[in-house]
C-alpha cells in the first residue's frame, strides 16, 4: 500500500463546490479573506510535501512516504502537521483534522473521524482494512466520489457496511454499475492509490491563455480565462474522457508563479475548473501588503495541464427508468441556445416564502454545472437554505402559469354583485363567475378563501390577502383552475393551473 495523507479543513470544505453547483456566483465577490487564509495554509503545506493536491477547496492530500521517513515515523509527522495548521497567520484557530491511512480513502475516513477527536488519526497498514471494512456505505459518497445514486441503491440492497459491499465482489459491481463498480471496489479494497507524481499530459489536452495587459482582478482573470477553459474541457469530452486531476498554474509580469494540483474524483467541468481558478487567484492575488508571498504584478498568463483523464462514464439506464443521458442531451441544448447569443438561459432554486411569483427564482444557466444531478436537486429543494414548510403558502401542487404582473379580475355573484371577503374570512356571496380581461368564466367551484396575513407588527410592511382557488369553465379551452387573491378591497389572478 502507498499510504497517504489527508488534512480536512471543514471551514472551507465544498466552498469552491458551492460556487461550481450555483449557490454562490462565481464572478462575485466571495469570501476572500477565508480563501486567503486557506491558500496560506496550503503554502505552509507544502514546506513540509513539496507537491500536493487540494480537493474541493479544504481537502489537501500528499504523499506519505518521505515526509514520514524525514520527520521520524507517521505518528510524528500527524503531530506535527497538526500543529503547522493549528493557527493562521491572522491568528485565528483552524480547526482542522490529520489522518494517515493505507489508503486515500481511509485517509480521509481517518481525518473526518480526527475532526471529531480533536487529534491526529493514523491508521496502520495491518488495521488499515478492517478499518475500511466498518465504514458506513454512505461514506462513498461522502467521501470517495462515488455517485450518490449508486450508494442508495447500494444502501436500500441491505449493504450497510463496506465490508458487505467489499464480499460482492469485483466482478458483480462492474456487471451492475459498470466503471463505477470498479472504482467501488477499489475504494473498499484499499486500492485507490493514486500516485501524486505529474507525468507529461495525457493527449494534447494543456492549454494557456496570454494577457498582453496584465490584470489585476480575480474576476477578470477568470473571464478572460474562460474560453480557453471551455474549449479545453470540450476537447477532453470530444475523447470521450474527463479530467479528475488538474493542474492550474498562474504567473505574473515580474514572473511569480502560482502553482495548485486540484482533484475530483467525479470530474471537472468548465465550471468547475473556473470555480478552482476562483479560489486559487482570491487566496493569492492580494494587494493589501499583509501577505509578502503576495505577487507584485498583474496576471499575464494562465496555464491548465490535465494530470489525469479517464475513460467517461459510460451511460448507465436508472434503476426505475429514464437514462442520465437525458441530462446530458438539455445541457448541449441550453449551452446550443447560450451560443446563439442574446439568449438567457434560467434554472429553477427554491427561494421559499408565501408569495407565488417568488417560491421559484431562475439562476443564470452559464454559471451552473447542468450534468451535476445532485446540485441540481439540491438548488430545487434546497436552495439557499429556505424552509420548505410556509404557513400560509399555495398547497401543491404548483402553479402551471404565474403572471409576472398580476392583472385585476372581478369576481361577482349570480346578481352581477361584486364578491369580497368578510373579516371572518368568508366570502360576501357565493361566487358566480369571473371577469377576466372582457372574459367572463363561469365558476364551478371554489376552494378557499385562505387568509395570509405577514408582519401584522411592521405599520409600513404589514399585508394582508384572502386567496382562493376557483374551478370555471371556458367556453373555447373548456374548464381550468384559477388563483385570486383579494388584497386592499380588489381582486388579482396570480395563477393559472393546467
Amino acid at each position: 500500500m502507498t499510504r497517504s495523507v489527508v488534512i480536512v479543513f471543514p471551514e472551507w470544505v465544498d466552498h469552491v463546490a458551492d460556487r461550481a453547483a450555483g449557490r454562490e456566483r462565481i464572478d462575485t465577490v466571495g469570501d476572500t479573506a477565508t480563501m486567503r487564509r486557506f491558500e496560506a495554509m496550503v503554502r505552509t503545506i507544502t514546506g513540509v510535501s513539496p507537491l500536493v493536491e487540494v480537493e474541493g477547496s479544504g481537502t489537501v492530500v500528499f504523499a506519505a512516504r518521505g515526509p514520514s521517513r524525514y520527520f521520524g515515523g507517521d505518528e510524528v509527522l500527524a503531530r506535527h502537521l497538526d500543529e503547522v495548521c493549528a493557527v493562521a497567520p491572522d491568528g485565528l484557530v483552524v480547526p482542522r483534522g490529520v489522518g494517515i491511512a493505507g489508503s486515500r480513502f481511509a485517509a480521509t475516513a481517518a481525518a473526518r473521524l480526527a475532526l471529531s477527536r480533536a487529534r491526529p488519526c493514523v491508521v496502520s497498514d495491518e488495521l488499515t482494512a478492517e478499518f475500511i471494512d466498518a465504514l458506513p456505505v454512505a461514506a462513498l459518497g461522502d467521501l470517495g466520489g462515488i455517485d450518490g445514486e449508486v450508494v442508495d441503491l447500494l444502501g436500500r440492497l441491505g449493504l450497510s457496511r463496506c465490508a458487505t459491499v467489499r464480499d460482492l465482489g469485483e466482478r458483480a459491481l462492474i456487471d451492475r454499475f459498470g466503471e463505477q463498480g470498479r472504482r467501488v471496489h477499489g475504494l473498499v479494497s484499499g486500492r485507490d492509490v493514486v500516485h501524486l507524481a505529474p507525468g507529461p499530459p495525457p493527449h494534447d489536452f494543456a492549454a494557456s491563455v496570454s494577457f498582453d495587459v496584465p490584470l489585476v482582478s480575480v474576476h477578470g482573470t477568470v473571464g478572460a480565462a474562460r474560453s480557453t477553459v471551455e474549449t479545453m474541457m470540450a476537447r477532453i469530452a470530444g475523447f470521450g474522457q474527463q479530467c479528475v486531476r488538474l493542474m492550474v498554474t498562474v504567473g505574473t509580469d515580474h514572473d511569480e508563479h502560482s502553482e495548485r494540483l486540484w482533484g475530483d474524483p467525479r470530474g471537472f467541468s468548465a465550471v468547475d475548473v473556473c470555480a478552482r481558478l476562483h479560489a486559487q487567484l482570491s487566496g493569492w492575488l492580494v494587494d493589501d501588503g499583509a501577505d509578502p508571498d503576495a505577487p507584485t504584478a498583474g496576471i499575464v498568463r494562465v496555464g491548465f495541464v490535465p494530470v489525469e483523464c479517464r475513460e467517461a462514464l459510460v451511460v448507465q439506464p436508472l434503476l426505475w427508468g429514464g437514462r442520465q443521458e437525458n441530462v446530458e442531451r438539455a445541457a448541449r441544448s441550453v449551452a446550443m441556445a447560450l451560443a446563439v447569443g442574446g439568449v438567457r438561459v434560467g434554472v429553477p432554486k427554491w427561494e421559499g416564502g408565501r408569495d407565488v411569483a417568488t417560491v421559484w427564482s431562475l439562476a443564470d444557466a452559464s454559471l451552473v454545472d447542468l450534468s451535476d444531478v445532485g446540485a441540481a436537486e439540491r438548488r430545487v429543494t434546497e436552495g439557499d437554505g429556505a424552509p420548505r414548510a410556509w404557513t400560509g403558502a399555495i398547497p401543491v401542487p404548483a402553479p402551471a402559469a404565474i403572471a409576472p404582473v398580476p392583472p385585476q379580475v372581478r369576481l361577482v355573484d349570480a346578481d352581477g354583485a361584486d364578491v369580497s371577503v368578510t373579516g371572518r374570512h368568508d366570502f360576501t356571496t357565493p361566487p358566480a363567475s369571473v371577469e377576466v380581461g372582457g372574459s367572463c368564466l363561469d365558476v364551478l367551484c371554489v376552494a378557499g378563501p385562505w387568509p395570509v396575513e405577514e408582519r401584522w407588527w411592521d405599520p409600513r410592511r404589514r399585508r394582508r390577502q384572502a386567496r382562493a382557488q376557483v374551478l370555471v369553465r371556458n367556453p373555447v379551452a373548456g374548464t381550468g383552475v384559477l388563483l385570486l387573491v383579494a388584497e386592499n378591497g380588489a381582486w388579482s389572478l396570480l395563477a393559472r393551473y393546467d
